[in-house]
């Protein structure tokens, strides 16, 4: 019975070892391909920015006065 854990550890260590089983494993860290990082636009600002919306709401907010009537 020892004989048979022995040799599954001694399996398991000669697979680790190999390159190919731990790519094919995924236990291989890859980092990622300069080649194919996208770099992005810089942000711009719209041409309008400092353009406010125009007041299209029907009511008026109540000033003190009028809440405490």
């Amino acid at each position: 019975m020892k004989k048979i854990y022995l040799w599954a550890l001694v399996a398991v260590f000669a697979l680790s070892a190999c390159g190919l089983t731990k790519k094919d494993l995924g236990l291989e860290h890859r980092g990622p391909n300069e080649a194919t990082v996208k770099t992005n636009k810089p942000l711009i600002l719209p041409p309008e920015y400092d353009v406010r919306p125009q007041k299209t709401l029907p009511y008026k907010n109540p000033t003190e006065d009028e809440v405490k009537d």
